[in-house]
């Protein structure tokens, strides 16, 4: 399924500098666990271009709304309904995010403090995971 959606991401040609690859993705990316849907952190102008075009459809959270296409998500904000405004800031995110096989992957250090914001039981278990892969890459990181 993750390669499925890695791909169809790829066949939009969205615009560099607009848009990165959030949530558990840049985990599915390396191979350390599969996505059921990717978390892309998008640009206002980029949401809004999208959610005129046919296939999709918008959904809302308590504090906010997102597009979804059958399993690719698009956010102009991130962060729980919870989390003060602010947290991440998607521009510097988008900015400081590292390409993988051609896409805007936002970087591990920022799903380990995201998933150690939200510790529900899969993220305890993403975040033991995370933690290996960094100590095998120090080099990389």
């Amino acid at each position: 399924m993750s390669k499925e959606l890695f791909n169809r991401l790829k066949q939009l040609n969205l615009p560099k500098g607009k848009y990165a690859v959030f949530g558990s993705a840049p985990m599915c990316i390396r191979g350390l666990r599969e996505c059921r849907d990717l978390d892309v952190i998008v640009t206002e102008d980029l949401f809004n271009e999208y959610s005129k075009k046919e296939g999709w459809e918008t959904k809302k959270t308590e504090k906010s709304v997102y597009l979804d296409n059958n399993g690719i998500e698009f956010w102009k904000d991130w962060g729980p309904d919870w989390a003060p405004e602010g947290q991440w800031d998607i521009q510097t995110l988008i900015d400081e995010a590292e390409i993988i096989d051609g896409l805007p992957i936002v970087r591990l250090k920022e799903v380990l403090k995201w998933k150690s914001v939200l510790r529900r039981e899969k993220d305890l278990k993403d975040l033991k995971l995370i933690e290996g892969y960094l100590k095998s890459n120090k080099n990389m990181y």
